[in-house]
């Protein structure tokens, strides 16, 4: 509401109008680039390619109004692709996560587990914010104060690290059907395989990694697909289609045509089982060995995954990945150390 009075001036040399309600893109009149009725730019959303060989665009400019976050992922598309074009490698800086221990990811889902006030900084009274501070280098009025160091230690403390310690699919889900278990980090280069006038021949390698000790797991019997994990997984996925699907009853998981487990366990041995495209495949450990087996072949392999024998059951064209395998190992492994509990036909 406009105050009577309240006018003043200020001098200066040039004005930048950024109130983020539309680009001005008058100044690419007659360019090779290609815009969307006068309004925004026109850009391919691979690469961020807008016309010409080499300009590239992003962020409000194509989208229309939109987030700063939407406007970072432009640019690095576009990074990437100018990378591309000149033939240098893209990278992105590596990043050390820290390690929380087991203590301190149960203090962070008890603080997720409340809500804690905010510790704000205090405000001028408004009827002290008019005019200027000759005392500040400035001469403006402080409206709001920073923080002292007492309450900015117990602000950064409410924070829930997020970055190293999701499972927010675990804590939304009502029915207990996302788990989380831990496996030991992976970096290996798999052998891959070929089928050779009727016999199997090791015809490459390729490399295989999984850099969290914290994955997720998703009890199909559990689930009634409310969509909770869907609608706070702040990754845009949807866990309980996405994340491994465990199935406790073996005739539900017969009737899987994808993305289905089945872990087996007795007194003498654990296995898993998979379904993939409508077909299975089984992975069982034996004398310090994993057994591998589907409808093509049949290996034994040492725990590193190099091959010690094969067997061709059928034959195929194309190169056979053993990353398939090495998943339901880490699956395997993972679930009968961190989710033994789950209960299983025949356990």
């Amino acid at each position: 509401m406009p105050i009577e009075g309240s006018e003043f001036q200020i001098e200066a040399d040039s004005i930048i109008v950024a109130i983020g309600q539309r680009p001005d893109i008058s100044f690419l009149d007659g360019s090779t680039v290609t815009l969307r009725g006068d309004v925004t730019i026109a850009a391919s959303p691979e690469t961020g390619l807008a016309g010409g060989e080499r300009v590239y665009a992003g962020g409000d400019a194509v989208r229309g109004p939109a987030t700063i976050v939407e406007a970072c992922a432009d640019g690095r598309r576009a990074a990437e692709a100018i990378c591309q074009q000149l033939g240098v490698p893209f990278e992105q800086p590596s990043v050390q996560l820290p390690v929380i221990s087991n203590e301190e990811i149960a203090q962070v889902k008890r603080a997720r587990a409340r809500k804690s006030a905010q510790h704000e900084a205090a405000m001028l009274p408004p009827d002290q914010r008019g005019g200027f501070d000759p005392s500040t280098s400035s001469g403006h009025r402080l409206v709001e104060a920073t923080l002292t160091e007492e309450a900015a230690l117990a602000e950064a403390a409410r924070c829930l690290q997020c970055s190293t310690l999701c499972d927010k699919c675990v804590e939304v889900c009502p029915n207990r059907a996302n788990y989380a278990f831990l496996v030991t980090p992976v970096n290996l280069t798999l052998p891959t395989v070929s089928c050779r006038q009727g016999k199997l021949a090791v015809t490459g390698g390729e490399i295989f990694q999984i850099e969290q000790p914290r994955q997720i797991i998703h009890v199909d019997d559990f689930c009634n697909e409310c969509g909770n994990c869907e609608t706070f997984c702040v990754h845009e996925g949807k866990p309980y289609q996405d994340k491994p699907r465990l199935f406790l009853r073996e005739r539900d998981f017969e009737l899987e045509e994808n993305n289905a487990f089945y872990v087996e366990k007795d007194a003498k041995e654990w296995a898993i089982r998979r379904r993939e495209g409508g077909k299975e495949a089984r992975l069982s450990m034996a004398d310090g060995d994993v057994i591998f087996e589907n409808d093509l072949l049949k290996m034994r392999l040492s725990p590193d995954f190099q091959i010690k024998t094969m067997e061709l059951k059928e034959e195929f064209e194309g190169a056979f990945s053993l990353a398939e395998a090495m998943e339901m190992a880490v699956i395997l492994k993972g679930v009968s150390t961190s989710l033994s509990f789950l209960p299983s036909e025949g356990a």
